[in-house]
């Protein structure tokens, strides 16, 4: 009776049909991984059907997406950073994003995302470079 809501991390849909199961409390929130190269979009669409807040973490792809030339490029286009570019797709695709840095300065990059838009056709450049690539852990693997 303390406990009036509950986040989860790393759950799938599999998981989160087991925890549906397994209690009455269906979680609030559920972090998972998210970026240019990790797009899980059925996961997404499952949790916004039961309100569960997705929350993408690894904007950044662990630093692998800011050498990645389609990003370089449209950091230059628009004359970001590529890590804003990364941060400022996931924010557009209604993801809350969670950086992380312990760089003063990169941490204020990171929130210069909201005074620019990435048009349609940038976006959908960036929601194809999916190729399932985890750079944390993969939670498939949990049963």
């Amino acid at each position: 009776g303390l406990c009036r809501s509950i986040g989860v991390s790393n759950f799938l849909i599999s998981h989160l049909e087991q925890l549906k199961e397994d209690c009455v409390i269906t979680p609030h929130v559920n972090q998972v991984e998210y970026h240019p190269f990790q797009r899980p979009q059925e996961l997404v669409d499952y949790c916004r059907s039961r309100d569960i807040v997705f929350e993408g973490y690894c904007p950044l792809a662990k630093g692998e997406a800011l050498t990645h030339p389609i990003i370089i490029q449209l950091a230059k286009k628009y004359g970001r950073t590529p890590a804003q570019i990364c941060i400022r797709w996931s924010i557009q695709n209604g993801i809350v994003t969670i950086p992380k840095s312990t760089k003063a300065e990169r941490i204020q990059e990171n929130c210069r995302v909201f005074d620019f838009t990435l048009a349609e056709d940038d976006v959908e450049i960036l929601k194809g470079m999916h190729d399932g690539r985890h750079v944390s852990w993969d939670p498939s693997l949990i049963v």
